[in-house]
């Protein structure tokens, strides 16, 4: 292997040689295969590319993976075959796994390398952020709004919007935030659409998943804490939703609908809504919210078809594959 070869630069090489490097684990499900055995099926990757690797209960790597000792978000030199299999994508058959080690940095391991980013400008969508918090009416819903960012801020911008499923990166959930807030913004735009409150929700928007700077450990570990396991992002933002609307004046109807925007957002009981969205801006919000994370996911695994394929593995939030756009589009 050439030194320094990056991962994707070991995948358009087709796997002849056995690479070796430096990679993030992204997640671990276990599996049990049609014979019975048990494996991990694991998502390991870089800030660009992300590969898959099957880790059965007889290699030695299954232990610390399933005693918790290796844990979403650990840095570990790897070596193995990379190659892209026309129905599963981009595999890596592990050859020798290990956590990193001050050593490695001798040999060019870089933390920062590991993190992915939000494609996007975050110092640009911040200050979106700020301005919309501002354009908040009435006062009330604004210094609330304005009050629990001030506190919840910095964690915010960092954070990944899910464990996984979409916008699951550093700045994933500010990048969600922003695209949900430009969404709704166009569809009210629309000439003879129904009247509804913009600014509630505009407000509904920003806080609807802020409880999951707290349900989620900070990115890259981006596991469940005990507080998001026993609550959930939804009651987590309702407390500091209670406690911050009551230091700034906010109450009667409008906080109430505010309120509902964050228990409703999820849109149906199945999917982890406590009840279902009743109102104009609640329904929308909802709306927004699924089709901003659906792109994402449709985006993210579209750049990540091979090179001579047509379509995406089965992206099982949506019990689909995808195509490529047509030329063209």
């Amino acid at each position: 292997m050439k030194r320094g070869t990056t991962l994707a630069e070991a995948l358009e090489r087709g796997g002849s040689e056995e690479w070796t490097g430096f990679l993030v684990l992204k997640s671990a499900d276990r599996r049990s295969a049609r014979n019975g055995t048990t494996f991990f099926r694991v998502t390991l990757g870089d800030a660009s590319t992300a590969v898959a690797a099957n880790i059965f209960e007889d290699r030695p790597a299954f232990r610390p993976i399933g005693a918790g000792e290796w844990k979403i978000g650990d840095h570990f030199k790897i070596a193995g075959r990379v190659a892209t299999h026309p129905q599963y994508g981009r595999q890596i058959e592990i050859s020798r796994i290990r956590p990193v080690e001050p050593r490695d940095a001798d040999e060019g391991y870089a933390p920062d390398a590991l993190m992915e980013s939000a494609p996007v400008d975050l110092a640009a969508f911040w200050k979106e952020l700020e301005a919309a918090i501002a354009g908040l009416e009435p006062e009330p819903l604004r210094a609330t709004v304005a009050s629990i960012f001030a506190q919840h801020g910095d964690a915010f911008r960092q954070s990944a919007a899910a464990k996984q499923a979409h916008h699951a990166y550093r700045g994933g959930l500010l990048q969600h935030t922003i695209m949900m807030l430009r969404e709704a913004r166009a569809i009210l735009s629309l000439p003879d659409f129904p009247a509804i409150n913009g600014s509630l929700v505009a407000a509904g928007i920003l806080l609807h998943d802020l409880g999951k700077i707290a349900e989620l450990e900070p990115y890259p570990r981006s596991d469940y804490t005990e507080e998001g396991s026993l609550l959930g992002h939804i009651q987590i933002a309702l407390q500091w939703l209670g406690a911050h609307a009551e230091a700034s004046g906010l109450s009667g109807p409008l906080l109430v609908h505010l309120r509902h925007i964050i228990l409703s957002h999820h849109g149906e009981h199945e999917f982890g809504a406590a009840i279902l969205p009743q109102t104009p801006e609640a329904l929308l919000v909802h709306i927004v919210d699924n089709l901003d994370a659906k792109m994402n996911m449709v985006a993210t695994a579209i750049a990540k078809i091979p090179e001579g394929s047509a379509a995406t593995e089965k992206l099982w939030a949506l019990d689909n594959r995808m195509f490529r756009p047509s030329p063209g589009a």
